[in-house]
């Protein structure tokens, strides 16, 4: 993909693994909310000598790696495919919490018919991105190397992309932030690839987008839409 939302789009390239991601809003949820969200800095720290995951967040990372590729993986017709990563995609993510991030200070003057059609829009863009990019890296093997605990309910899993057929080429650092949603159950919140944290460059990349149109969400929901169309175009 060559371009997202009319500008730079380096971030969106950087989705090339995995599965995707929610955090929250920050001039739109409670200050306590938002001190969880905040993660610009934090290394990545493989451990290469641990190769079977040990702690639930990374068993519940290497599960739905595995489960991901194994849909993508099947022999099935290509809309039924689809519809299974979708359906796969969107039960691990909080994709409301994710969009409403990603729009910042913009959500706060958007409609609430314009926010749920952005949501929508992004939710689809967000599938398309993860399905488009993971068929490129279907011969590759994605483990988990370890993680680091920011809090109980907070790990980063860190992970490692090899390629069997170059067994010599460097591999790719992979990591999941994984956190437990208000029911209990793990959903992943940000991906990092080689040290890009991807909900927080998503956001600069929307930001900028919506300067330059005047704050519309409404143009940056159809823009989405446009790069939905364009990437399942050129898979």
């Amino acid at each position: 993909m060559s371009e997202r939302c009319g500008f730079s789009t380096t971030s969106s390239v950087r989705m090339a693994i995995s599965f995707a991601a929610a955090v929250v809003l920050g001039s739109f949820v409670a200050p306590s909310v938002l001190a969880a969200v905040a993660l610009p800095a934090l290394p990545i720290r493989p451990t290469a000598s641990q190769t079977v995951p040990t702690s639930p967040a990374e068993v519940f990372a290497q599960q739905n790696i595995d489960k991901g590729y194994s849909i993508l993986n099947s022999k099935a017709a290509p809309a039924q495919r689809h519809m299974q990563f979708r359906d796969f995609m969107l039960g691990l993510i909080d994709g409301r919490r994710l969009g409403l991030f990603t729009l910042g200070q913009f959500a706060n003057s958007a409609s609430k018919a314009d926010i749920d059609a952005f949501i929508a829009a992004f939710a689809d863009y967000t599938v398309a991105v993860y399905e488009t990019r993971l068929d490129k890296y279907k011969g590759q093997i994605l483990k988990v190397t370890g993680s680091s605990a920011r809090a109980a309910d907070d790990v980063v899993v860190n992970c490692e992309a090899t390629d069997p057929a170059h067994p010599s080429d460097p591999s790719t650092k992979v990591a999941f932030r994984i956190r437990k949603g208000a029911d209990g159950k793990f959903i992943v919140t940000d991906l990092n690839i080689e040290g890009i944290w991807q909900t927080i460059s998503q956001r600069a990349d929307f930001t900028g987008f919506l300067q330059q149109h005047g704050g519309r969400v409404s143009d940056l929901t159809n823009d989405l839409k446009r790069q939905t169309q364009s990437l399942y175009a050129s898979a």
